[in-house]
């Protein structure tokens, strides 16, 4: 053998060597080892900061579960946070920090201004995100992206859904009035909300009127005018259509200068135990709102397993059992990318878009199912009566009402706005 080839047949074995001592020469061998690393884009900041903190408690309690029970394709869930402050720029900064850092599944985009600006850059980013919250219209119409999912009731189905329950539960209630964002989201909320009074009302044979919204920031400290308003529509029933931090100030304000006493009912959108736990005895006495999980109460308590997995879970993560029912929706969509992955077999971006496409799995609310040709998730809508309580934690849910989603949302049509 000549000396060059001793020589090039050494330096080729250094190189093996070498290689399997450092595992970036071989990424395949490299990621049998590594973690699978999903991203969370939330609001770790800012007036979401409370929503956000009870989003990842929901996904760290699935990432728990998970992991003690083997992980995911043989390896552990790693769950990596990114703070979108709960503006558009800051979901865009964070979903292209992720993308940059290789991470192509997310969960995130809790409310629908974040959702709206980071659905049209997926495609670019090869990344796929699940949605918790948002309920805008358009994202699963004419701003579908193929690379994002909405695990959650969308405007119609949440807002109608409400409408429609409240206007049947309280009969007395003859005019609403309504306070939502000032946003395409919340032109939505009005829209849907008095859809919702209007078809329970023809079913009921009653003249039920919902007056025109007014409009609010999610940006405001002070929400005085707004609270003027609404006391001096004349409305017997008030739905706010705010949520997290600003759905807490309105009503704290609001109970400041009586506005409790000025109507029947007060209705709201999904910010439920954060409401009672921020106002204890000074929650309004007749609150109802959406909740994603009352795990102590019926349905959750006996007929849903997951339920009972969530509940072990969380005050492992929490340290808590008290938490707000929001986690549930957040712990939906990580389980979502779990078994969408454990289905493809694969973490790809396309193999994981097309598990999810008509996937089916167990919740802590229930079975659900994300509809194939709109990527719309379809369960069941829970609303239920907040307020105080003697006993531990001094607040809590009471009287849950169970919807089908199925019997109300509507066709899918993506590519093309909704004129329902």
């Amino acid at each position: 053998m000549s000396l060059k080839r001793r020589t090039l047949i050494q330096a080729a074995s250094a190189a093996a060597v070498f290689g399997s001592a450092n595992t970036r020469f071989f990424p395949s061998a490299q990621a049998q080892g590594q973690p699978i690393r999903v991203g969370a884009m939330l609001p770790m900041s800012g007036i979401g900061a409370e929503a956000g903190a009870a989003w990842l408690n929901g996904i760290k309690a699935a990432q728990m579960q998970w992991n003690a029970n083997g992980g995911l394709l043989g390896r552990q869930i790693e769950i990596v946070v990114r703070d979108d402050k709960f503006t558009s720029a800051g979901a865009v900064a964070a979903a292209r920090e992720l993308a940059g850092e290789g991470i192509n599944l997310s969960i995130g985009a809790g409310q629908s201004p974040m959702a709206l600006a980071i659905a049209p850059i997926l495609s670019e980013l090869k990344s796929v995100v699940v949605a918790p919250a948002p309920s805008v219209m358009s994202l699963t119409h004419e701003n579908f992206s193929r690379n994002f999912f909405r695990l959650a009731s969308n405007a119609l189905m949440l807002y109608g859904g409400i409408g429609n329950l409240m206007t049947t539960r309280f009969s007395d209630v003859e005019t609403w009035a309504v306070i939502a964002p000032d946003s395409e989201n919340g032109r939505d909320v009005a829209r849907y909300f008095k859809a919702g009074v209007a078809q329970a009302a023809a079913k009921s044979g009653r003249k039920v009127q919902v007056l025109e919204p007014v409009f609010a920031s999610l940006n405001k400290a002070d929400y005085k005018i707004e609270i003027n308003s609404l006391m001096n529509s004349g409305a017997q029933g008030l739905f706010v259509g705010l949520t997290a931090a600003p759905c807490v100030s309105l009503l704290q304000q609001g109970r400041a200068v009586g506005m409790e006493k000025r109507f029947k009912v007060i209705g709201e959108a999904g910010t439920e135990l954060m409401i009672a736990k921020a106002m204890q005895k000074a929650t309004p006495q007749n609150l109802w709102g959406t909740t994603y999980w009352a795990p102590e109460l019926e349905p959750f308590k006996t007929q849903f397993p997951v339920s009972k997995d969530l509940s072990e879970h969380i005050v492992k993560v929490a340290g808590t059992p008290y938490v707000p029912g929001i986690v549930q929706s957040s712990h939906r969509s990580a389980l979502a990318i779990f078994n969408a992955v454990k289905k493809a077999n694969s973490t790809d971006t396309d193999a994981v878009i097309s598990a999810l496409e008509g996937l089916q799995f167990d919740t802590a609310a229930g079975p659900y199912r994300i509809r194939k040709e709109d990527h719309q998730g379809i369960g069941s809508f829970y609303f239920a009566k907040i307020g105080a309580r003697d006993s531990a934690p001094g607040y809590g849910l009471e009287q849950v009402v169970r919807l089908d989603e199925a019997e109300i949302v509507e066709p899918p049509s993506p590519g093309k706005k909704f004129e329902g």
